[in-house]
């Protein structure tokens, strides 16, 4: 028997209603987004950072778009077209991870921030002449595109990177790379099994509550998000002059801007070792002025 789909509809308008209300319960669902998002209204300091870094990063792009773009007269190297598609995808990662976590999910939203890291970091990488973007994509230049030879390219290059800038080859000092080993493993934690997320489970595997659905806030979970959100955002704004091409640089008042975003990126990063005592604050200070060495001037040399 056929039946149309405003007839399947209808049925689960039926189904699913709750007080009499079509998807009611679903509201209910809504309704604890909206509290969480209410709650984290509190981390002033922290959302007042990240909408400037995303003004910063919208405003560059205008420029880049409207006033720095056509007055290039030379073609755009193939680096430069894989480098800024590239950098406006971390971008793009970074608001709808924030859209998650502020939502009531902040546990999937750090998860999302994993690839964001890898991939701003070996754009750094490749910036730097450690690698290069075609590499980074698994391709060679003048060769045949081959699946399975890509991807070993793709892990040979991220496992060189990762030992030029985090690793034993990177220059940072043995404390900094152990505790940036720890912080990255809590990524592993979350990624692979929930461990994180399943631990905010345990009063109902002790029979102490019911099983949590619905989005509550919990400090914990979103203090996670948020201190890798802000160390992910600074790495990504560190990137963000070598938009400029050097032919057409951005004026001074981009540049003071850009100062200011950085350097409050810094003070909140050192909180976690100033404030909290954790080592990591530290090492990711050292790790970024290592390996992210650009400022206001620095412009796109490939």
């Amino acid at each position: 028997m056929s039946i149309t789909m405003e007839e399947f509809e209808e049925r689960l308008d039926l189904i699913s209603k709750y007080n009499g209300i079509p998807y009611g319960r679903v509201y209910k669902l809504f309704d604890s987004e909206d509290e969480h998002r209410q709650v984290c209204l509190q981390f002033k300091g922290y959302l007042a950072l990240s909408d400037a870094f995303k003004s910063l990063f919208l405003e560059t792009v205008t420029l880049i778009n409207t006033e720095c773009r056509p007055k290039i007269t030379t073609p755009l190297s193939i680096s430069c077209k894989l480098f800024l598609p590239r950098l406006a995808h971390s971008f793009k990662s970074l608001c709808g991870s924030e859209r998650i976590a502020l939502n009531g999910y902040p546990y999937q939203a750090y998860t999302l921030l994993r690839n964001t890291f890898d991939n701003i970091v070996l754009a750094s990488a490749a910036l730097q002449g450690i690698t290069d973007f075609n590499s980074i994509d698994g391709i060679v230049e003048g060769k045949e595109y081959d699946p399975k030879y890509s991807k070993r390219l793709r892990k040979k290059v991220e496992f060189e990177v990762r030992q030029m800038m985090t690793g034993s080859k990177s220059g940072l000092t043995q404390s900094t790379i152990d505790e940036l080993a720890t912080w990255d493993d809590l990524f592993d934690h979350e990624i692979h099994g929930a461990r994180l997320s399943i631990s905010e489970n345990i009063s109902w595997m002790k029979g102490q509550a019911p099983l949590p659905v619905l989005p509550t806030f919990q400090e914990r979970a979103f203090a996670m998000f948020m201190n890798r959100y802000c160390e992910i955002a600074w790495l990504t704004h560190r990137l963000l002059p070598m938009m400029q091409p050097f032919e057409v640089p951005l004026g001074n008042s981009w540049k003071e801007k850009w100062r200011t975003i950085d350097e409050v990126f810094e003070l909140m990063v050192n909180s976690l070792t100033k404030e909290l005592g954790k080592k990591i604050g530290a090492a990711l200070i050292e790790f970024v002025r290592i390996n992210f060495p650009f400022d206001e001037k620095s412009v796109f040399p490939l």
